[in-house]
C-alpha cells in the first residue's frame, strides 16, 4: 500500500516540476471571474450582480475554449461561447427565484401589446449583461492586440475584462440598492 501511495506521488511531482512554463492569459481570467462569483455571493451582493460575473465567467470560458482548439467548421467559436454561456448560467437559474420588471410605456393607453410589464430573473438578467460586457472587452482587446502588433501591458485582456465587470456591478449595485 506505502509503495502505491509513494509511486503515485513520486510520478505526480514528477509531472509538476517537468510541465514547462507558459505564459497564457485566458484562464488567469477565467478563474478571476470565478473567485469573483464566489466573493460576491459570500458577502451578499444582490443576485443581478452575481448574475454579471456567471455570465462574464462562461463567455471567458467559451473563449476560452474555442480559441485553443483547432477549427473543424464555421461558427464554431460563436457556437462554443453560446454554449459555454447557456451551460454556465441555465442551471444556475433554479438558484434565485427573484425577478426584476421592465414596463414598457411606448405607445397609446391601456393594454396594447408595447404598454406591458415584462418579467425577468435577475440572474438572467445579470449574466446577459455579463456576457455582453465580457464579449465586448474581449473584442477590445483583440482590436489593440491587431493594431499595435502586441499587447500594451501585460495581462491586458484580462485588466479589461475585470475592470469593465467591476464598472458594471458598481453601476448595478447603486441601480438596484
Amino acid at each position: 500500500m506505502r509503495k502505491s501511495i509513494l509511486a503515485l506521488l513520486s510520478s505526480v511531482l514528477l509531472i509538476v516540476f517537468t510541465i514547462p512554463n507558459v505564459h497564457a492569459h485566458c484562464p488567469l481570467c477565467t478563474m478571476a471571474v470565478g473567485t469573483a462569483v464566489i466573493s460576491a455571493k459570500y458577502y451578499g451582493l444582490d443576485s443581478t450582480i452575481i448574475g454579471l460575473l456567471v455570465g462574464g465567467f462562461g463567455v471567458s470560458t467559451g473563449l476560452w475554449v474555442s480559441l485553443k482548439i483547432k477549427r473543424y467548421f464555421k461558427f464554431q467559436l460563436s457556437l462554443i461561447v453560446f454554449l459555454s454561456f447557456i451551460l454556465t448560467v441555465i442551471p444556475l437559474l433554479y438558484l434565485e427565484k427573484d425577478s426584476i420588471y421592465f414596463p414598457l410605456l411606448l405607445i397609446g393607453q391601456g393594454d396594447s401589446f408595447f404598454n406591458k410589464v415584462y418579467w425577468i430573473n435577475k440572474m438572467l438578467f445579470g449574466s446577459i449583461i455579463g456576457g455582453v460586457i465580457t464579449l465586448l472587452s474581449y473584442l477590445i482587446h483583440a482590436q489593440i492586440k491587431k493594431v499595435n502588433g502586441r499587447v500594451l501591458f501585460p495581462f491586458q485582456g484580462v485588466v479589461f475584462n475585470l475592470v469593465s465587470l467591476v464598472i458594471s456591478g458598481i453601476g448595478l449595485y447603486f441601480l438596484f440598492k
